[in-house]
């Protein structure tokens, strides 16, 4: 028989393991507790966060609906203007397409926007013809808008580059394929028409990343849109040009172009984010621009504007086709403003022969 320091001996080493064993699941107890608990908060996070993004990227549809129903609304006032037909179906900023849309409640956001006249500005895509080659009459258009804005005249060259369908660099200042792979990050030359007016900040020149330059881009933004020139280059309108695009037309026009002008700078005075586009730089503005001291009348006809310019029997105002008192293509902007999300939504439309509008582009927050 054992004796009673063995039995002793055994019951205290039972009892010991069994102390140990009782605390391994007293601890793993508390693990599977601790697992448990920090499974539940991770989900309920997860849960959490993906109602916050859901609710946000239906925030966020709303507005971009809000936004196709001002896009709409500006499409019927282009419509309706067409129909009136005013002087001979002209336009100018007398139309009523040219005021601010003005705020519209829409359930917990604001709605407005306006409607700009595109070819009121210099088509860049213009620079080229149908076979992708250097158009000089727009070449030379361009590089007489660029001294009017006091801009480098030689940054047209790398324009043309980006745009022309050739590999070779105009000398002494364009660029392709060999500048812009050594730039970090690199890319190509489009090579071929632009897409949107932001696309020449990758234009060398114009830059966003060099101040300089970006401000060059800045004085240019007014007076420039890119347009599509499937059905050839896009006139300017007089009507709707500022003066400096007036003054580009021609050498003939350079000292012309405030007083030709029917640009107002108080078209959009009602809505100061579409008047930002077009807080332009020239030299005695106030008077220039005001329409205090000028006819604002609108052309009926280029003879009208040929009449204005005192061009004597036989002289050219400006090269033929470079100019109308109509427009095909309109941009549409649109601001959607609420707490929850805000979004500014820019539409290039092409109004055909019937007043019937489709979309050529929309873009989001960038021209």
């Amino acid at each position: 028989m054992s004796s009673k320091a063995e039995l002793d001996a055994n019951s205290l080493a039972i009892r010991s393991t069994c102390q140990r064993q009782r605390g391994v699941a007293i601890i793993t107890a508390l693990l599977v507790v601790a697992l448990g608990t920090i499974t539940i908060v991770s989900i309920v996070a997860r849960q959490q966060f993906a109602l916050a993004r859901e609710g946000n990227e239906g925030m966020i549809q709303q507005a971009r609906s809000f936004g196709i129903s001002g896009e709409r609304f500006g499409a019927a006032v282009l419509y309706r203007d067409f129909q009136s037909a005013d002087r001979d179906g002209t336009d100018s900023l007398e139309d009523d397409w040219a005021t601010t849309i003005p705020p519209i409640p829409m359930d917990n956001a604001t709605l407005q926007g306006c409607i700009v006249d595109m070819q009121g500005h210099f088509n860049l895509n213009n620079v080229v013809d149908a076979e992708g080659n250097a158009a000089p009459v727009y070449v030379e258009q361009l590089r007489r808008l660029l001294a009017q804005v006091n801009v480098d005249v030689t940054k047209a060259d790398a324009i043309v580059d980006w745009i022309d369908s050739n590999l070779d660099a105009t000398l002494p200042d364009g660029a392709e394929d060999d500048y812009y792979s050594g730039l970090d990050p690199s890319y190509r030359a489009a090579n071929g028409p632009m897409v949107g007016v932001s696309e020449l900040q990758l234009v060398k020149g114009f830059s966003s990343q060099i101040p300089e330059e970006h401000e060059d881009y800045q004085l240019l933004l007014p007076h420039i849109a890119v347009l599509p020139i499937d059905q050839g280059p896009t006139p300017v309108n007089v009507n709707t040009a500022t003066p400096q695009v007036i003054a580009s037309l021609s050498e003939f026009l350079e000292p012309l172009g405030s007083e030709l002008s029917r640009w107002d700078s108080g078209a959009y005075e009602d809505y100061p984010a579409c008047e930002d586009i077009f807080s332009l730089e020239v030299e005695d503005a106030a008077e220039s621009l005001s329409g205090e001291d000028r006819d604002l009348t609108p052309y009926n006809s280029t003879l009208d504007f040929d009449s204005e310019a005192a061009v004597e029997s036989g002289e050219e105002v400006a090269p033929a086709g470079t100019y109308d008192v109509r427009s095909r293509f309109f941009q549409v902007r649109i601001d959607v403003l609420s707490e929850a999300a805000s979004i500014s939504q820019y539409t290039l439309f092409e109004r055909d022969s019937e007043g019937k509008t489709r979309v050529i582009y929309r873009s989001r927050d960038t021209l």
